[in-house]
């Protein structure tokens, strides 16, 4: 069986950890030459290591346009033309407006908002070279539904929504051959969810608080949502673009 992705390469940030480490093992196993873009270096190049050939690591922060210029340079490099971006590095944490001070403010907009808009205009730049592909960029639900406690990081998905459809906008209208769509995960099992569970009386209620929220009673896995972004990579969905794909057991229905 043809795997999805074969011969094409892919660029996945914070692809060390969490949804971006399980969108790297799919991409991998769908035949994707895998560029593993994290500011985590050693675990980066654990996971590179133990996955073998046809995965790389890459040191990136995504808030640094400069990092980004010498990436996509290496990348071109060592891995030749890339087909595939997904923008998944990301930050979460809890607060109210009246309990998120400036400095969180632009903490959580410059990796959320900023590093997205930066792959997404340095994604462009490759995959027009490349002669078209996907951008892949990870939202959340709350991007969607606001939440109280999570003023900033409601903000930050919101954008990282918006910019998404303008992108898919302005690549179809110019003929680029690049779609970008946005994936929207629920509570999902990963390192994130971390600042959720602490402001929690305990570990053992947040979790199931957590699951409580989504219709379908629990919380998604990292391999279910890198799925989603494997079929948005791919040509399985090649007349989609500019849309929001939640992977939330319901929430958003």
């Amino acid at each position: 069986m043809t795997r999805r992705l074969e011969g094409k390469g892919a660029l996945i940030t914070g692809g060390a950890s969490g949804i971006g480490e399980a969108t790297v093992r799919a991409m991998r196993d769908e035949g994707a030459h895998v560029a593993i873009a994290d500011l985590q270096e050693e675990r980066g190049r654990a996971l590179a290591e133990e996955l073998g050939e046809g995965v790389e690591m890459f040191v990136l922060d995504v808030t640094r346009q400069e990092d980004w210029q010498r990436v996509m340079g290496e990348v071109a490099d060592r891995i030749g033309d890339l087909h595939i971006v997904v923008n998944s590095a990301g930050v979460s944490v809890p607060g109210p407006i009246d309990a998120t001070d400036f400095e969180a403010w632009r903490h959580t907009m410059s990796i959320n908002a900023d590093g997205v808009f930066l792959g997404c205009k340095y994604g462009v730049e490759a995959l027009r070279r490349a002669g078209g592909g996907s951008i892949v960029n990870l939202s959340s639900t709350f991007g969607i539904r606001a939440g109280s406690a999570f003023a900033a990081y409601c903000a930050s998905k919101g954008a990282v929504r918006m910019l998404t459809k303008s992108v898919a906008l302005r690549c179809a209208e110019a003929g680029w051959g690049i779609r970008c769509n946005s994936v929207h995960p629920g509570a999902t099992e990963t390192p994130m969810i971390e600042p959720y569970l602490s402001i929690m009386p305990t570990r053992e209620e947040g979790m199931a608080q957590l699951a409580s929220a989504q219709p379908m009673g629990r919380l998604g896995q990292p391999e279910e949502v890198a799925q989603a972004a494997v079929f948005l990579a791919s040509d399985d969905s090649s007349f989609i673009t500019g849309v929001e794909l939640p992977v939330d057991g319901g929430h958003c229905a």
